[in-house]
């Protein structure tokens, strides 16, 4: 497995929770089974926002997400996926921390954790306290090509990953006290990376499959205040 390029954008201390526009075609189906959407489009142009990542709006608690995403334009290394797992958004609209899972138009991927001081790479561990891409054949290569990312709770309350139906990591484990939300996200690249506002960075995702989770009665218990 090939390391090509670390991943952490210059400047993006803790994650910005930016909703970036979406427009959708048809309403979102949501039932205590399963969560789909049409086809969503984030876009951004404003050169002040380059260097950090801009998520949806949260889509819900989920044992499994399955979403299809498509890149249109944008810096070929600047990657777009889940960002889930956390414990709660701060209040300036940061997160705290989060597991993300990630690919990019040259045919790379990353996963990794960042706790609130630091991240961990999750494919192959390092000592200097960052996250790197590595390359993989499941990837569809290329702007607009489609690509279909999977975050799955396993029988071991851990999490296993997945694109295009190939797994690329099992036994994930969770943040300790995170939720089960799950947001879609993009990144963008440093100014001199990107060519805004002339070529805005578009991407497009829809989620094709999800399974809700049903909290267990320990989780109710412990969700329910003291009196």
């Amino acid at each position: 497995m090939k390391r090509t390029a670390i991943v952490l954008v210059v400047g993006a201390i803790f994650a910005a929770t930016f909703l970036a526009s979406c427009a959708s075609n048809k309403d979102t189906t949501k039932t205590p089974e399963n969560f789909t959407t049409d086809w969503l489009e984030a876009q951004l142009t404003d050169l002040d926002d380059c260097g950090y990542f801009y998520t949806s709006p949260e889509l819900g608690q989920f044992d499994m997400i399955e979403g299809e995403f498509k890149k249109a334009q944008g810096y070929v290394k600047s990657a777009y996926g889940f960002v889930f797992g956390y414990t709660t958004p701060a209040d300036n609209g940061k997160l705290n921390n989060y597991l993300r899972f990630e690919i990019n138009p040259d045919g790379e991927y990353a996963l990794y954790k960042w706790d609130g001081a630091n991240y961990t790479d999750l494919v192959e561990s390092n000592d200097k306290a960052t996250a790197y891409f590595y390359e993989n054949g499941s990837i569809n290569k290329g702007y607009d090509s489609t690509n279909v990312l999977k975050v799955a709770l396993n029988s071991n309350n851990k999490y296993d990953l997945y694109i295009n139906g190939t797994k690329v990591a099992s036994n994930i484990a969770r943040i300790k006290d995170a939720k089960y939300g799950v947001m879609a996200f993009f990144s963008v690249g440093k100014k001199d990376q990107e060519k805004l506002p002339d070529q805005p960075v578009k991407v497009t995702y829809r989620i094709t499959n999800g399974t809700i989770h049903v909290p267990t009665a320990a989780e109710l218990k412990a969700s329910k205040p003291e009196k």
